[in-house]
């Protein structure tokens, strides 16, 4: 730490990158398509990032001026399947991303002070499938139903930084990336002025540290698996009149993400369009 009348002088830096993206469709038949893209991302250290070192009593922000770019190449290959009732589409995708850029704190006991730093993360290599469907009078007469499934596999592959000894995070799950994720909802209109619709969604396990330390999600600063349904009925009373009445987390499920999510909640609401 430096007193407030202390200078410090970096060297210059100067970088220049390019992000190049391709995408190809081919329609293999009227109701068959598939795509395929691939592109580069490049994402340049903030100047807080870089230089913004802070301090308090009980925290202290380390800075780094040598942080290196964070550089991905994202790939997905698409096929689209569009059948009398609906669409159905699966998608693989792959992100190789090196220097990551993760902002992580750490207690030190010591000094019994929270220590953030911004690091590179030499390598993180992702691997998923998608599954999703849009279709509309499935089943029955009125019912639209959108629905996917998502499971990606992302992983730390080099590392040369630690969170508590040497090695700690090589192997383990990109922070906020959950193995698995799904969503449905399903909307059904039933007469010419009332709507009920129904959602649910799921997440896997996940964590926030790069060494995945923090294995109970379900707490302070946590974030954790969770399955959650809303309910929503909707009444077009006239042209411009309408009312609704809603259930967010129905199953009032008790979950997190760095604090705990609102249990179950009702809504009404009364609407005018001009």
């Amino acid at each position: 730490m430096f007193p407030a009348g202390s200078a410090l002088n970096y060297a210059p830096r100067r970088e220049s990158h390019l992000s190049p993206k391709l995408a190809l469709s081919l329609q293999a038949a009227p109701d068959l398509v598939f795509k395929a893209s691939a592109g580069r991302a490049v994402r340049f250290p903030t100047v807080s990032e870089l230089y913004g070192a802070t301090s308090s009593s009980n925290s202290l922000y380390i800075n780094d001026p040598d942080l290196r770019p964070e550089r991905s190449w994202t790939g997905e290959l698409t096929a689209e399947q569009d059948f009398r009732l609906g669409t159905l589409r699966l998608t693989w995708f792959g992100e190789d991303t090196h220097d990551a850029l993760y902002s992580q704190t750490t207690f030190d006991s010591t000094a019994n002070t929270n220590i953030s730093r911004v690091q590179n993360v030499g390598r993180i290599r992702t691997r998923g499938l998608e599954a999703a469907f849009n279709g509309n009078d499935v089943l029955i007469r009125g019912l639209e139903l959108s629905a996917s499934a998502t499971y990606a596999d992302s992983v730390i592959e080099e590392n040369a930084s630690f969170v508590a000894v040497p090695g700690d995070t090589l192997g383990k799950q990109q922070p906020n990336i959950p193995k698995w994720r799904a969503a449905a909802l399903a909307s059904l209109r039933f007469g010419p002025h009332w709507t009920a619709a129904f959602g649910a969604r799921y997440s896997g396990a996940q964590y926030r540290t790069l060494n995945n330390a923090d294995v109970n999600g379900f707490a302070y600063q946590g974030v954790s698996r969770y399955f959650s349904t809303d309910l929503r009925l909707r009444w077009q009373i006239d042209r411009q009149w309408s009312a609704a009445f809603g259930i967010d987390n129905l199953n009032r499920y008790r979950y997190w993400n760095f604090h705990p999510y609102p249990q179950r909640t009702y809504s009404a609401e009364v609407r005018f369009d001009l």
